[in-house]
Parts: C-alpha cells; structure tokens; sequence
C-alpha cells in the first residue's frame, strides 16, 4: 500500500490531471501525468479502473497489481509530478508481467525512467 501523502484521492485532483496532464496510451493502461512544482519531493498516484474493465473483483485486481507495480519502483522523480494509471479492458486478462512491461513502457515515453526501471527495451 502506498503512504497516504502518495495517493490521489480526491476527485478535484483526478480532474485537474485529466483537463491539465498529459496522457501516454498502451494497448493495456493510459498514463496521465501532471507536474507537481508545489509539491517537491513528493510524487502522487491515483488508480482507475472503469467498469468496462470488468466486474469489482477483475476492476480491484488490476488496481491491486498496478499498484504493487508503482510501490515496487522508486516515486522520487525530479520534478515531482501526480500520475493517474487508468485501465483499459485489455488489462483484465493481461499477465502480471504484461502489466509490468506496459508500465515501464509508458514510464519511458513519458521521461520517467530516471529512477532505473527494469525495462530492458523500450
């Protein structure tokens, strides 16, 4: 589980990285990414997974692997910035590994390798 100063909660902040981020798509998950300058040092998550993903215990799933993806890598990214990981349907019957190459992927794309992702290629 993440601490609580690293997780999006609010739907005001999900919104404000939705109209003001900027989104990575894969077959698998989307990636919005919105600088933080306000907040140095900390970055924060959100999770999403609609309901065409599936039903709540394939929507928690997902959300429970793609969260265990983020917590295993480092959150120290300069400059600090709020993400938003949103499934998309083709992620409810992705491997965990699948996952975990399609997050490496986007993270790459998006100019947050820094922290020395395992990715081996983009």
């Amino acid at each position: 589980m993440l601490p609580v100063p690293e997780r999006l909660r609010r739907s005001s902040a999900f919104d404000r990285i939705y109209q003001s981020g900027r989104a990575y798509g894969d077959p698998l998950i989307v990636l919005h990414v919105h600088p933080c300058p306000d907040r140095p040092g900390i970055c924060r998550v959100g999770f999403v997974a609609g309901k065409k993903v599936g039903n709540a215990v394939v929507r928690n799933r997902v959300k429970r692997r793609l969260r265990e993806i983020v917590r295993a890598r480092s959150r120290s990214w300069d400059p600090p910035v709020e993400i938003i990981l949103r499934a998309r349907p083709a992620a409810s019957e992705a491997s965990f590994v699948d996952l975990e190459r399609a997050v490496d992927r986007l993270y790459h794309r998006a100019g947050l390798d820094v922290f020395g992702s395992r990715m081996n290629a983009p």
